[in-house]
C-alpha cells in the first residue's frame, strides 16, 4: 500500500462517518456534507494526520474530491517533516 492508498482509506473512513447513510462520495465527485459536517471533517483530518488546516487551505480546490483531499494532506504532511 503506498502513502497516497493510506491516506485515502483514512480520509475515507473519517468522510464515512459523517455522511448521509455512511457512504462514500463517488470518485470524482463532490461529497454530500453540509457545511457543520464539513467542519468537522476538517477536525477529524487534523486529529487523524497531526496536521494544521489555516483558514487559506480551505480552497474548494483542495476538497473537491478524495483525490484532491489525498494530495492536499500528503502535501501538508510532507510540509510537516521539512
Amino acid at each position: 500500500m503506498t502513502v497516497a492508498d493510506d491516506i485515502r482509506e483514512r480520509l475515507v473512513r473519517l468522510y464515512c462517518s459523517l455522511s448521509p447513510g455512511g457512504r462514500p462520495p463517488p470518485d470524482g465527485e463532490r461529497g454530500e456534507l453540509d457545511s457543520m459536517a464539513f467542519l468537522e471533517f476538517i477536525m477529524l483530518i487534523e486529529r487523524e494526520f497531526a496536521i494544521i488546516v489555516e483558514a487559506s487551505d480551505l480552497d474548494e480546490a483542495n476538497f473537491a474530491t478524495t483525490t484532491t483531499t489525498t494530495a492536499f494532506v500528503r502535501h501538508k504532511l510532507n510540509g510537516r517533516a521539512s
